[in-house]
Formats: C-alpha cells, structure tokens, sequence
C-alpha cells in the first residue's frame, strides 16, 4: 500500500496578528508585521508506523486574470513559502506563504504601501475587508510530491484553492494528541478541515460571504462556509506544537 496525502480540500487559511502585546512582538519579530497564508498537508497514513514521506516538497502557483472586457490572458506566479521541504512527513505540515512587500498575491499599490512602511503592514489595514481587497488572485494550485517509506515509489496531491476559499483571521484546528492508553501521538483526521478564530483577532464573518467582495475579484461567487469554527484561547505560537 502506497503512502498518501490529501490536504485540507476546501480551504486556506490566512492568519494576522496585530493585537495583544505579546503575541504583536513575536508575530512581528518571525513575519516582520506581515499577516500569513496557510496551506495544511495531512499525510493519510498519519497514524500507521513507518508510513512516512520522505524528501517531501511543496509548491504553489497564482493565477492571475489579467485584462478587461473580452481580451483577457492568464498569468502564473510562483509563489514562495517559509519552508517548502519537509525531510521526513510523518503526520502534519503547513505551508506559510509571507503576504509581504514582494508578495505575487497582492496588488501592486498594496506592495508599495508596504515597502514605505518598512516592509511591515499599515496598523490600519488588520482587519478582513481591507486584507480581502489588498489580494490579488484568482486561483492557487498546490503540489506536494515525495517518497513513500511503505513502497519505496514517488507519491503526490494536488489541490486547486478559488480566492472564495480564503477565510481570514482563522487558524487550522489542531489534529494531534497523545492516545491516553498507549501514549503514542495520533492525528484525529475527523478534524482536517476545522479552523477556529484566532484569540484576541477579528476573523470574518463566515455566515455572510458579501456579493460585493465576489465582484471584486473576477465575478467569482463565495459561498458560505459549513466547517465548524470554535474560539482559541491559546496563543497562535502554540496551536500546532505537536504537529511533525
């Protein structure tokens, strides 16, 4: 049996922190100020020994639709993350991609804005309508390929994300915990696609996905969300300490 990946299949999560004093100068100290986009890979043999994927590697490509009216092209982007190799994927890992001042995801204004202020977020921009207008994509491709323990053979995902797919000021829930019993780590993977808002942040209103925000990026529709949501009481820092 060949090891497998699925992903979080319907969404991506974008995380900002500017509240809090604490939590504001360690997420300022690790991502300059910057808010993050999240990518959540699950191996599905998470649970059974031996069933790592080795030298894994993850990439990710924008699509942007550029023109207006009939005559329009399509344009791809790579779009870099903090680490897109995982030498030995055993359970979870996360894909940050840094919305900064070289961000393909953004819109130019957006990127200059933020280069004049050091390289840091405007104070005034952390919150979900503002961060939505300051995206500029239409699509994500996600791949993530590498080396099955089991078979020895190359094994990979693929999943396309749509703009809509976006939740901001979430986080993913957390998937690992130590069984009581035998007190070995396993992945609860009922939960691979829960998120929960983040403590002390705004997260958008999930209930009422605005018609207005669909028209501003190409026309396309977002529709509500269905995942269950909960409140953290933990800091960001600590949410995935368990996650390998």
């Amino acid at each position: 049996e060949d090891t497998k990946l699925t992903k979080s299949p319907h969404r991506a999560e974008l995380g900002l922190c500017n509240e809090e004093d604490e939590r504001e100068d360690a997420f300022i100290d690790q991502f300059n100020g910057c808010p993050v986009l999240k990518f959540q890979i699950v191996n599905e043999l998470c649970n059974k020994e031996g069933a790592e994927i080795v030298d894994a590697i993850m990439k990710v490509v924008g699509i942007k639709f550029k023109g207006s009216g009939r005559v329009t092209r399509s344009e791809y982007v790579r779009v870099n993350l903090v680490d897109y190799e995982h030498p030995f994927l055993s359970r979870v890992w996360h894909g940050v991609h840094i919305l900064d001042g070289t961000s393909p995801l953004l819109t130019d204004k957006a990127k200059q804005r933020i280069r004049e202020n050091n390289g840091s977020w405007p104070s005034d921009w952390f919150s979900p309508d503002v961060i939505r207008r300051k995206l500029e994509f239409n699509d994500l491709i996600v791949t993530v390929a590498g080396i099955s323990n089991i078979s020895a053979l190359t094994v990979h995902a693929y999943k396309r994300y749509k703009i809509g797919d976006v939740l901001i000021g979430y986080n993913f829930a957390p998937l690992v915990f130590r069984d009581k019993d035998s007190g070995m780590l396993e992945v609860d993977k009922t939960l691979v696609n829960d998120v929960r808002e983040q403590a002390g942040l705004q997260g958008e209103d999930l209930s009422v996905r605005r018609l207005s925000e669909s028209t501003r990026h190409g026309g396309q529709s977002v529709a509500s969300s269905t995942i269950r949501i909960t409140k953290s009481s933990e800091p960001l820092s600590n949410h995935f300490d368990l996650s390998s």
